[in-house]
């Protein structure tokens, strides 16, 4: 055999078999899954939820905390026996529990806790465990002889979440600011849809050339995942509602937290059936205005489900309230979430043309 065809054979050989470990899947638990991304990271993802863990020179990252305290300790766990790693900080990318639910194990392991400063704000407000060290708008963290960027590019999925950079590894994190290809708007509880098409744009102007994303739940892809964010939430002015009231529709009580105006109200099974109906749900930080010509109730848990319609979500301030959203959708999912901490999750499938 010719010695050059020989070496680039064996070469070839090498080169397969070590691309072969990129997208290999670690199970660290019966929930846990890591799969590795480049030569020195890996995405942690527990039920939908995901993270990053990036190991550099016997120093190690961790990136947004499962929603477990169980789970958290065993990633801890694994990098620390498995990586035969120093975990030299935690970043905390956003006040939601699928970020930060499992920062308490954080703590108790004595491992340096990151965030942005309005998450510490928030997470004090609410009486969440806080990340030690806050950073406004952007941080650098060393990691062994590289480094990663935390940063804050703006609103969107909530008013707080930021993403982390990776630029050894061009791998970027993109946190709930990124969706994923599900093809759903999502959870808009929190959201600033006005804002968030805008904060994409942002993002890819500083870290587009990213070759791989990882979006906060499901697959991970490439910077076309940027490229989708700014188009899903990329909302025409005709599909922002422009005549706002300050106040909700019909008259609430502050304490009620389930108010209902309907022209036909029933009960089939578990199910509460109301037509032409305006139903009003209401935590401690936000009211929910939900207007359709048929909205189901699941008593049992309290769950909303709705075709058609249109919702207003106002952000409650000192007694005073804003209105934050307002849109029509298709497709509508409320239910509670961690009353104490999140309240309810408003979940849509699209949002429509409100001249339609």
């Amino acid at each position: 055999m010719n010695h050059k065809f020989k070496y680039f054979v064996v070469g070839l050989i090498i080169l397969v078999s070590s691309n072969q470990l990129f997208g290999q899947k670690v199970q660290v638990s019966e929930n846990l899954v890591l799969y590795k991304l480049s030569e020195h990271c890996y995405e942690h993802t527990q039920k939908g939820n995901n993270g990053l863990v990036y190991i550099n020179n016997g120093n190690a990252v961790i990136v947004s905390t499962p929603d477990s305290d169980i789970e958290t300790q065993n990633l801890i766990d694994w990098v620390r026996n498995e990586q035969q790693s120093k975990i030299v900080a935690y970043v905390i990318d956003r006040w939601h529990p699928d970020a930060m639910q499992g920062l308490d194990i954080v703590k108790k392991n004595g491992i340096k806790s990151y965030a942005y400063e309005l998450t510490r704000q928030i997470a004090k407000e609410k009486g969440l465990p806080i990340p030690d060290v806050g950073f406004n708008p952007e941080k650098e963290i060393k990691v062994g002889n590289e480094k990663i960027v935390c940063h804050f590019l703006g609103e969107a999925h909530t008013s707080d979440g930021i993403v982390v950079w990776i630029p050894s590894e061009q791998v970027l994190f993109g946190g709930n600011e990124i969706r994923n290809y599900n093809g759903w708007v999502g959870n808009i509880g929190d959201a600033n849809l006005e804002k968030w098409s805008e904060t994409s744009k942002n993002i890819k102007r500083e870290y587009g050339s990213a070759k791989i994303v990882v979006p906060g739940h499901g697959k991970y892809g490439g910077s076309e995942l940027i490229d989708y964010t700014i188009d899903l939430y990329n909302l025409p002015k005709n599909e922002l509602y422009s005549d706002r009231k300050a106040i909700p529709s019909i008259d609430i009580k502050a304490e009620k937290e389930l108010n209902i105006k309907a022209e036909f109200d029933s009960i089939r099974g578990e199910k509460r059936i109301l037509r032409d109906a305006i139903v009003i749900v209401q935590d401690k930080t936000k009211i929910i205005e939900i207007e359709s010509p048929q909205i189901d109730i699941t008593q049992a848990n309290a769950r909303i489900d709705s075709e058609i319609g249109r919702v207003k979500i106002y952000d409650k301030k000192a007694g005073d309230e804003k209105l934050r959203t307002d849109v029509n959708y298709r497709k509508l999912i409320v239910y509670k979430y961690d009353e104490d901490i999140v309240g309810f999750v408003v979940i849509l499938k699209a949002i429509e043309n409100n001249n339609r």
